[in-house]
């Protein structure tokens, strides 16, 4: 399917010595598992240094979030079964389960102080990642069913009321609570599309398009498919633009178009959302445009092209006639993230926040100087790689496996989604054979 390509990183030097090239082949599904691996190593190290110091499972250091924890806990569940490499997989079951909270719904006594909706959210997608690869959990635990918790929570906070905010991101009365946010509301629509496609419940389909018909009506998706960050005093529209919210949103059009049989209006939306990817794109490269040149990128902000990367690959399993075309900007994203990153001396992984040019519009830098969303990205932009068809193997369960069909038990809330869904094994076994099927072109 691809080219063979080869991509050595820019020879730099360091006061602290010399500097050694990562090389990706992407034609080689070893070469690819491989630089995967490197990237994923450098990312754990720095999870047991930081665990060792707060006996903390889950969290990151500052100036780390929350929800950056999240994301890359979701990655790493990805990593695992990309590549069949299981050796951190008791460390990320620790990490996300004692980040769950008493209710299974990621609010936990620790992260109580500002509570962000999108925060919570993030988490509950990676419980869904973690239930539809079967990751391992406890008997008594199911990853689902944490998804499905957040999901009832957060259709209780939607608010067509005063402004028709949708989701809000804040929880409580604060600065920012009458804005209308894409961030929060692209989570629950991707949230609330993949366990559509998990549980064959069409409650969770409808919320989905009811997520995506408000975003349109109130213009943070416009008809040509841009995607705006925001709209505030109920009427301006902040056109600045995301990769995060444009990839999940891409990402759940495209499982929408999957459980519809391809329905028209789910496939105009992901060629619409994919033709919009040029927003992003920088002598064909995959930019933060908000702020990647010069460096300007806030923390969270540094997160963002990885999670999009992943969301990218995920919508091109999903929705392969109509999403197709990402591929060659997957593949050219992978060889820009390898080349903005090296070895130092000491084996230490260094990445650049830009891809432009080998990172020139950024520093590079390890995780312990404030790059570890850099590296993230890197890892999910390589990584990506092996859900595409050429590339993709079938370590996973999309079913959950037999540990994860749900509890039974789980509330009525949003309208009986959550018992219906859970209980769905039957028509969720069937979708995860169209998937595994996909997968295997």
């Amino acid at each position: 399917m691809f080219a063979r390509t080869a991509v050595l990183s820019l020879a730099l030097s360091y006061v602290s010595g010399s500097v050694a090239a990562l090389d990706l082949d992407v034609s080689s599904r070893d070469s690819i598992v491989s630089v995967t691996k490197t990237l994923a190593n450098e990312i754990v190290t720095f999870y047991k240094e930081t665990l060792s110091r707060t006996g903390i499972p889950g969290i990151l250091p500052r100036p780390y979030n929350w929800w950056e924890a999240g994301v890359v806990f979701n990655g790493l569940i990805e990593y695992s079964n990309l590549t069949s490499d299981t050796q951190y997989d008791s460390l990320i079951s620790e990490g996300i389960l004692w980040q769950k909270g008493e209710n299974h719904t990621f609010m936990p006594l620790n992260q109580t102080e500002h509570p962000l909706n999108d925060d919570q959210c993030a988490w509950a997608q990676t419980a869904m990642t973690a239930a539809e690869f079967g990751f391992p959990i406890p008997n008594n635990e199911s990853w689902v069913d944490m998804a499905i918790d957040v999901f009832d929570a957060l259709t209780m906070r939607w608010d067509s009321g005063y402004c028709d905010v949708g989701l809000r991101v804040e929880r409580y009365f604060k600065e920012g609570y009458d804005y209308a946010q894409t961030s929060a509301n692209s989570d629950f629509f991707l949230l609330a599309s993949r366990l559509a496609r998990f549980t064959g419940n069409d409650t969770y389909a409808e919320w989905a398009e009811k997520i995506f018909d408000w975003a349109k009506e109130i213009g943070l998706i416009t008809d040509d498919y841009n995607v705006y960050g925001a709209r505030r005093d109920c009427t301006t529209i902040n056109d600045i633009q995301w990769t995060y919210e444009h990839g999940l949103l891409t990402e759940g059009a495209a499982v929408m178009y999957n459980i519809t049989g391809g329905k028209q209006k789910w496939a105009d939306a992901v060629k619409g959302l994919v033709n919009t990817t040029s927003v992003f794109l920088e002598d064909g490269i995959f930019t933060e445009t908000v702020c990647d040149e010069g460096g300007r990128c806030e923390p969270d902000n540094r997160a963002y092209k990885g999670v999009a990367a992943r969301s990218y690959a995920r919508a091109v399993v999903a929705a392969p006639a109509v999403a197709d075309s990402l591929d060659k900007m997957l593949v050219i994203a992978a060889e820009a993230a390898v080349a903005a990153c090296n070895h130092t001396g000491t084996a230490e992984v260094r990445c650049s926040q830009s891809w432009v040019e080998g990172g020139r519009w950024s520093e590079f830098g390890k995780a312990s100087d404030g790059n570890l969303g850099d590296i993230f990205n890197a890892m999910e932009a390589v990584q990506g790689l092996l859900y595409l068809p050429a590339k993709a193997r079938v370590p996973m369960n999309i079913t959950g496996g037999p540990e994860d069909k749900g509890d039974t038990g789980a509330s009525e809330k949003a309208d009986g989604a959550s018992g219906a869904g859970a209980r769905a094994a039957g028509i969720t076994a069937v979708l995860a054979v169209a998937f595994a099927a996909a997968l295997m072109c």
